[in-house]
């Protein structure tokens, strides 16, 4: 078996440079010839794929966090060699989020390696979404309005690993402001004075988070999280039940499954596809079925 790896040194917070090693000697125990290849760079696959014939491969592998695996997923989806692979990711980064749907409990990294060893997929759908200047997608979960703030705080504390996206949701609940959100469903549009929004694939985010309970990566659909205006007070104290999924019945939050929406704001709103701080609104969002294989067990 060849894979073809992108791994990414920096990724949570610098510690994924201290496997490499590691890495190496799994991929040789399970006879496994990876080609590795060290990404120093954010979106380094999307520039990079096209110049590998992926014809000599069996899998493409994302070694980092969810941001490289979507470095990874957009560089697959926009190839032009009309080559199918799996892909696959080994965790090593802050949030690993998507990782958490491949492997219950215990996370050595020897596991994944397992996975990619029995070349076992499952179809998986991603989500598709379109800007005025771009096209992108995700497999994992997307947000704006505070969930963004999190994020951007959450990268400055990547040392930190899991606790980086905790302290992220604390200094941003004291900076915490509502804003003008419109959203298409159903052909009909709907206002609100909106908190957050999140749109997810799958069930957690940042490591640890369960912002989607109900979410699979293979029905068709995706999850639609909107957290509505909220003090202080409150978010603090419906906070802790994003752990085991139960906020999504606070009366602060709507919660819903679609497979297309779109969103608009007269504020400026970034948008955060798998912690990658990339685009912003107006956007349309849509689910394609069954898009990729996964590696998985």
């Amino acid at each position: 078996m060849k894979v073809l790896c992108f791994f990414n040194p920096k990724a949570g917070g610098g510690q994924a440079a201290k496997k490499l090693s590691k890495l190496k000697q799994l991929f040789e125990q399970h006879d496994i010839k990876a080609e590795i290849i060290l990404t120093d760079y954010s979106q380094f696959a999307m520039a990079n794929l096209q110049f590998y014939d992926l014809n000599k491969y069996d899998a493409l592998i994302a070694a980092g966090g969810d941001g490289s695996f979507f470095d990874l997923l957009n560089a697959y989806m926009n190839n032009k060699q009309g080559v199918s692979l799996p892909l696959g990711l080994i965790p090593l980064g802050t949030g690993n989020s998507l990782s958490r749907e491949l492997v219950q409990g215990k996370k050595d990294l020897t596991e994944f390696i397992k996975i990619i060893k029995n070349r076992q997929t499952k179809q998986i759908d991603i989500i598709k979404v379109r800007e005025q200047k771009q096209t992108y997608y995700f497999a994992n979960m997307m947000g704006f309005g505070f969930t963004t703030d999190v994020t951007l705080t959450a990268i400055k504390y990547k040392w930190l690993k899991k606790w980086a996206y905790i302290i992220g949701v604390l200094i941003n609940t004291l900076k915490l402001k509502t804003y003008p959100l419109s959203y298409k469903i159903n052909n009909k549009w709907h206002s609100i004075d909106n908190t957050f929004i999140s749109v997810a694939n799958s069930k957690f985010s940042g490591n640890d988070f369960l912002i989607a309970p109900n979410a699979q990566l293979d029905d068709g659909l995706f999850d639609v999280i909107i957290v509505n205006k909220i003090n202080r007070w409150n978010l603090l104290k419906t906070f802790p039940q994003i752990f085991n999924g139960k906020y999504i019945n606070s009366p602060f939050v709507t919660y819903f499954q679609t497979s297309k929406i779109s969103f608009n704001s007269p504020q400026i709103k970034i948008t955060s596809p798998d912690g990658e701080i990339l685009g912003q609104l107006p956007i349309s969002i849509e689910i394609v079925p069954q898009a990729i294989q996964l590696l998985s067990n």
